[in-house]
């Protein structure tokens, strides 16, 4: 007996569903990768400034601890008219706006003449408590380097020299370096630090506690009234990390809107740090 013929209840997609599905889908996956790239440049922006913030504040810190050190020397003695003689009584910071001509060497810092970042020496008696002391027990400077020691009558005391300044890696980064009167060569102490810039609060006779003006260091006339030390570090990121379509315009230690050609991101920082020492009554 023959077989009646049934037709196919089933039927194929035409090609206009076909393209419009093809361009439905291709519209949802353009739109996670727009998203998931968008959301990687957003992390790698975010790690960079997570960097340069931590960067700041390590390279600020170490700064403002010896300045807030500036200047400090025990009494070893009372003069006539009644008041301490001190176990160091000169400068207790300089400065220089185009750095030092040799910031390790084992006499008293000269500045450079010409182009340059500025440096700046912190001066302090050192003892085993506001520095790390070596494993001899002696107080050290900045790179952990022991002090000399420096008879004054019967008793002995340790003077630190520590000198901050900007140096270039041989990979041509910029870095914070330290140095002292120690003679050994500087090292780095944080990476990236692109440029530094320093102002000097200085007093007068009239107001020896009271900051009159803040000026930079070719324009102080006496050292011994800087009371305060206004600093500015603009870091950098490690790495490139802006694309044409990110902000590239940034603010430098002048306050100046500046354009970031290599893309490279940048931030100021500013701290602004007493003398403590300078201000006692």
């Amino acid at each position: 007996m023959k077989q009646p013929a049934f037709r196919s209840r089933m039927q194929g997609m035409s090609l206009v569903e076909l393209m419009v599905s093809l361009v439905i889908g291709l519209v949802v996956i353009g739109a996670v990768l727009v998203s998931y790239l968008g959301a990687g440049r957003t992390g790698k922006l975010q790690v960079a400034y997570a960097e340069m913030n931590e960067n700041a504040q390590v390279a600020m810190s170490m700064l403002n601890r010896d300045l807030l050190q500036a200047g400090y020397a025990s009494p070893t003695g009372v003069s006539g008219s009644a008041t301490f003689v001190r176990s160091y009584s000169a400068r207790p910071v300089m400065g220089c706006d185009n750095g030092f001509v040799s910031p390790n060497t084992t006499s008293d810092v000269v500045c450079a003449v010409g182009t340059g970042g500025p440096a700046i020496e912190v001066v302090y008696e050192a003892d085993a408590t506001n520095t790390v002391p070596t494993s001899a027990g002696v107080p050290s400077d900045c790179l952990g380097n022991g002090l000399p020691a420096t008879p004054i009558g019967t008793a002995t005391f340790y003077f630190s020299y520590n000198r901050y300044y900007l140096a270039t890696s041989a990979v041509g980064r910029p870095e914070l370096h330290c140095a002292s009167r120690q003679g050994a060569t500087g090292q780095p102490l944080v990476d990236n630090v692109e440029a530094l810039k320093i102002w000097y609060g200085e007093a007068n006779a009239a107001n020896p506690r009271q900051v009159v003006r803040y000026v930079s260091a070719a324009n102080v006339t006496d050292w011994g009234m800087v009371i305060s030390v206004r600093t500015c570090m603009l870091m950098r990121s490690s790495e490139p990390v802006l694309e044409a379509e990110d902000p590239l315009n940034y603010l430098d230690c002048d306050s100046a809107a500046q354009t970031s050609a290599d893309r490279f991101a940048r931030r100021a920082y500013f701290t602004t740090t007493t003398l403590r020492n300078k201000m006692a009554f």
